[in-house]
């Protein structure tokens, strides 16, 4: 039943989109995995937070398991989007490397709730979607290891493997949002 704090999903209808109601959803949704991980997290505690009943939760989504696909679905399209396609096209290997970094790093802390379940629950998804998601990422990881060898190439590292260099520096970027 609805009350004041809990609304079903047709009464909030009027107020927005569906879509815009549904980012909101997966960002709540998001900010209470982070809290509590996947596994703890429940669909009541979801609609609590999204204040939302739980049926009308449901009206945005087939359940818990479709909220964390979204979730590191946007979260990935959002370093697609942000850093690798920003920076892909940088000519200087130094320069692009920087942009990655400031990049990843904003988008991690101005609200890497989502960032931080990409790299957290990804093991939680289905195979079929857990498969896609890690290819995205090797994608990603695959333009900073270029990068790096770029630079290597042309003298501009010193005593480092770009291999290693680049997973030291996705394990501090990730990092960041427990600090």
């Amino acid at each position: 039943m609805a009350t004041e704090t809990t609304r079903s999903a047709a009464d909030h209808e009027t107020n927005g989109t569906m879509e815009d109601r549904t980012a909101e959803i997966c960002r709540t949704a998001a900010e209470v995995i982070c809290e509590k991980g996947f596994d703890a997290a429940s669909m009541n505690d979801i609609a609590a937070a999204a204040k939302l009943t739980k049926a009308g939760l449901y009206y945005y989504t087939s359940g818990k398991q479709d909220l964390l696909y979204r979730i590191i679905d946007f979260a990935m399209t959002s370093v697609e989007r942000e850093v690798i396609e920003r920076c892909r096209t940088i000519e200087d290997p130094e320069e692009r490397l920087e942009q990655i970094l400031r990049r990843h790093v904003a988008l991690v802390t101005d609200g890497g709730e989502a960032i931080s379940i990409l790299s957290d629950e990804v093991n939680c998804l289905p195979p079929p979607q857990r498969r896609e998601i890690i290819e995205r990422k090797r994608r990603y990881l695959e333009v900073v290891r270029q990068t790096l060898r770029e630079l290597d190439e042309q003298g501009r590292l010193r005593d480092v493997i770009p291999e290693i260099a680049t997973f030291n520096m996705f394990a501090v970027i990730l990092g960041m949002p427990r600090w």
